[in-house]
């Protein structure tokens, strides 16, 4: 009678509750390399509950029984499958070949190619391996239809409830709202020399600290800006700010004015620029204040 060999096994238990049974082969940084009848399976630390080592003793040789020659490896269960993944692969991969269907076969008859540590496999654990993908994010909102029109030296927008001076020279700027964020509106010069832009978003914290916020995204984003001073102003009939300032834009100098009021629970924001390089600076100013100036909400 030939005696049993002694042999040991790690038991490395996950807090999924998956089992993989091996032989731990190697430790790096943050997990274990662990050998396995499938191949190597890398496992991170962090996701062991615990380590068992047990002693096993394998049948004597003349109890063996002989395993099929066309006997293959079943595939590794998923949820070791995602240990594995974005991990150092097995020295040689296991065969593809497909699992039993317990639908179909003998519950008397075990499969001789499933491994042991596939039977604690559970289905949760299987379904946390293929998590099911994120729904898809919500389409943004399309931008409403922009109601406006020109009469004369007259601007109206029919959306937003206003109206608003409009020099002779000065026309629309088309697709205002496609490549300026928050824009509603854009009048200006066709030798783009000069431009009056508007905005409105809701207010997020409050009056004050909005037109801060905007006044720093104007410092960031505008170079060489100078401050020239503010002043509280009146527009439609409602208190507002006024900020005049410089900036460079292509190495040339430019004017600016930002004015900010609150209208319906909305921050409305004016900014005006025209090309300070010309001795008609100052004429141009004046046109933007009086555009500015002349703006009026519609009585609800």
């Amino acid at each position: 009678m030939v005696s049993p060999r002694a042999t040991h096994a790690d038991e490395l238990k996950l807090k999924d509750g998956t089992k993989i049974v091996g032989t731990i082969v190697g430790f790096e940084e943050n997990s274990f390399r662990v050998k396995t009848n499938y191949g190597f399976a890398v496992v991170q630390k962090d996701q062991v509950l615990s380590i068992s080592i047990t002693d096993s003793a394998k049948k004597p040789d003349a109890e063996k029984k002989p395993e099929p020659a066309a006997a293959k490896p079943a595939p590794p269960p998923a949820a070791v499958n995602s240990y594995k993944k974005n991990n150092t692969a097995p020295s040689t991969p296991p065969n593809p070949a497909p699992p039993a269907d317990p639908t179909t076969s003998d519950p008397k008859t075990p499969s001789a190619n499933a491994p042991a540590v596939a039977k604690s496999v559970t289905p949760a654990a299987t379904s946390a391996a293929a998590p099911a993908p994120p729904p898809a994010p919500p389409k943004p909102a399309q931008p409403e239809s922009m109601r406006e029109r020109v009469t004369g030296n007259l601007y109206a927008n029919e959306t937003y409830g206003f109206q608003m001076y409009k020099p002779p020279t000065w026309q629309l700027v088309e697709g205002a709202r496609a490549v300026l964020p928050g824009a509603i509106t854009a009048l200006g010069t066709s030798d783009q020399t000069t431009y009056l832009l508007i905005g409105r978003q809701p207010i997020e914290k409050s009056f004050a600290g909005d037109i801060d916020a905007t006044d720093r995204h104007l410092r960031s984003t505008l170079d060489n800006f100078r401050a020239l001073g503010e002043k509280k102003i009146v527009v439609s009939g409602e208190p507002a700010v006024e900020k005049r300032f410089r900036v460079s834009v292509d190495q040339h100098d430019w004017s600016g004015v930002a004015v900010f009021l609150q209208h319906d629970a909305h921050l409305y924001t004016i900014f005006g620029m025209t090309s300070a390089d010309s001795d008609l600076v100052q004429i141009q100013e004046n046109v933007i204040s009086r555009a500015i100036s002349s703006l009026q909400f519609a009585k609800p």
